[in-house]
Formats: structure tokens, C-alpha cells, sequence
């Protein structure tokens, strides 16, 4: 299936606990981009705290870096399959992922489902803060100076 095949058929499936943000993100993660994300199952008692501080303090969180703010302001400079996180206030309570060739990201809530959307859109339903995470890739040796 090509991309936008599979992008189309994800569009409207209904969030449940499991097919919420975290499992959509290691879906897409898998099929579009070849990554092997963890499973994270959701407690019983599912509550926005637990969400930020899974985000923050989840071991696979070490596995992405922050992208570098784009040169030109409001523009997004992550790389396609970059990992979006989204804050209302401070601490990021929902995930997505950047789609670089159409300029917006995919993401699943209670609410909606799944739905792809442009960053002013997710900007405008509250997501105040949202910041691009790149996978960390092993950088070669740096060489000496001769």
C-alpha cells in the first residue's frame, strides 16, 4: 500500500485504549518509516497526569532529541517521522507524528480519532506548545585535526 493509501485508512478510526496517540505513533512509526517503538499499556485509571509523566520520564524518550528551531521563524524544519509532542500549558500530554510531504500530523484523540491536521489547527484546538523530536542516530567519530 502506498503512503497515502495507508494515511487514508487510518483517518476517523476511533480512539480506545488500544489505538490511543501512543499506539497510532507506534503504528506509523513502523509502517511508513521503519522504527521499532515500545509498547505502552494504559492504566485502568487513565488520567492527564499519568500521560505527561509517562512522556517525560518514559526510558524511550532518551532515544529522540528535540529538533533545532527551524532558521526561519514558524516554519517546521523537523525530518519526516519526527515525534510531535503536544503541551496544553508545560508538560506534553499527547503524541503525534510529523508528515513532512503533507505538512501535518497524524494523531489520535478520544475525541476525533485518528486525523491528520496542520500544526496551526492542533494550535488553534489548544495544543499551545508543540515541539518536533528526531530519532537519535549514532554519530561517526569525530576525525583529529591534522
Amino acid at each position: 500500500m502506498n503512503r497515502a493509501a495507508y494515511l487514508t485508512s487510518l483517518l476517523g478510526q476511533k480512539w480506545t485504549r488500544e489505538r490511543s496517540c501512543w499506539h497510532l505513533a507506534v503504528e506509523v512509526q513502523a509502517e511508513l518509516f521503519g522504527r521499532t517503538l515500545p509498547s505502552v499499556a494504559l492504566p485502568a485509571d487513565l488520567t492527564w497526569r499519568w500521560m505527561m509523566e509517562t512522556i517525560d520520564q518514559h526510558p524511550e524518550r532518551g532515544h529522540w532529541r528535540e529538533c533545532p528551531p527551524p532558521a526561519v521563524p514558524g516554519m517546521i524544519s523537523a525530518p519526516d517521522g519526527a515525534l510531535v509532542a503536544m503541551a496544553r500549558a508545560h508538560r506534553a500530554a499527547h503524541i503525534g507524528v510529523w508528515l513532512a510531504l503533507e505538512r501535518r500530523v497524524i494523531h489520535c484523540d478520544e475525541t476525533f480519532g485518528v486525523q491528520i491536521e496542520a500544526v496551526p489547527t492542533l494550535r488553534a484546538a489548544g495544543w499551545n506548545q508543540v515541539r518536533f523530536f528526531e530519532p537519535v542516530t549514532a554519530a561517526p567519530p569525530a576525525e583529529p585535526p591534522h
